[in-house]
């Protein structure tokens, strides 16, 4: 009798352990320096073109086809 009133307290306590909530606070609003464009630096002076234009070029010199002269590289 007493190993099994041991063994239904366990299970009820865990039980019990298992339905508790963990509390879900409100996000708290980022407190950092806010996002800029990355357009926006001394680089491109706020040239959006230019940075894109700058971006595809790095694509292509990335381009591993390219670097070794594979002619099956995809045609641009």
């Amino acid at each position: 009798m007493m190993k099994t009133t041991l063994i239904a307290l366990v299970l009820a306590a865990a039980l019990a352990a298992a339905c508790h909530e963990i509390p879900q606070d409100a996000r708290k609003p980022y407190a950092g320096k806010p996002d800029v464009e990355p357009w926006a630096g001394d680089l491109f002076k706020g040239d959006k073109q230019k940075f894109e234009q700058a971006l595809a070029q790095r694509a292509q010199t990335q381009d591993e086809y390219l670097h070794i002269g594979d002619e099956n590289a995809p045609k641009k």
